[in-house]
């Protein structure tokens, strides 16, 4: 950490981010200018002069690798940066962002790709009964490098039914419909009950909210991270729904 500060001298606020992924765990460090994000504030002290804000994805190593006493956690002090929550501020990508993996309580080393791998790429097809909607998730599975979340999230507008495939590293707890593993990664469902007369999701097979809790529940107004999104035509026909289609932010 004392090397991380010192390598960005004019960042502000820095982050520590603990989670679990692929029965591995990990940390990430993270700097920013001067703002931070409410929802995701486990704890925070200060050190070398700078906010140093911690936070688990999931349940992890946090609690046996931090212990800062409680006089020492200084939640008063977030007063002084800006809550992106609250106030409109311009996006600010955390710059020169470490991942290590856990090794042992006194043992890290920088993550690499192979930390990240899974055994298999996603290539089942449990629970979804279209070919079709099986294969866009696996390919979506497979290109962002195993997610922490995956997710389907069904629409209808107009009398037509829609899918928005994406992917986050928390899950909406008041749209969650089920969900389920696919070859070891999360898939979950939002919003089962808006497609009408299409029997593609076996909803027998779906798996209660209590088997994700381990993950920070979070409602978004907005996808954090970038959406493909689908009209489904039949059970084996998607149509592709570009940001240049009118029914795009309905969707």
């Amino acid at each position: 950490m004392d090397e991380y500060i010192a390598n960005n001298p004019k960042r502000k606020v820095f982050d520590i981010i603990f989670e679990n992924r692929n029965h591995k765990q990990f940390f990430t460090l993270q700097s920013y200018s001067d703002i931070y994000d409410s929802n995701f504030v486990d704890g925070c002290f200060m050190k070398n002069g700078k906010i140093i804000i911690f936070w688990s994805v999931n349940k992890s190593w946090k609690d046996s690798l931090l212990h800062i006493p409680q006089e020492e956690l200084c939640f008063d002090s977030l007063g002084k940066y800006k809550d992106i929550n609250k106030v409109l501020v311009d996006y600010d990508v955390p710059e020169n962002s470490l991942t290590y993996r856990i090794l042992s309580k006194n043992k890290y080393k920088k993550a690499d790709e192979s930390d990240w791998s899974y055994p298999e790429p996603a290539c089942d097809n449990n629970v979804i009964s279209s070919t079709a909607l099986n294969k866009v998730v696996n390919d979506v599975i497979n290109t962002i490098d195993s997610p922490p979340i995956t997710y389907l999230r069904f629409s209808n507008v107009n009398g037509d039914n829609f899918v928005s495939i994406g992917y986050d590293f928390v899950y909406n707890p008041e749209t969650f419909s089920g969900m389920f593993y696919r070859n070891g990664r999360i898939v979950v469902v939002y919003s089962l009950d808006n497609i009408r007369n299409l029997d593609i999701i076996d909803r027998k097979s779906l798996l209660p909210i209590q088997t994700i809790s381990d993950y920070r529940a979070l409602k978004r107004k907005f996808p954090r991270f970038s959406e493909k999104k689908y009209r489904i035509v039949s059970k084996e026909k998607m149509e592709r729904i570009t940001c240049d289609n009118s029914i795009w932010i309905d969707i």
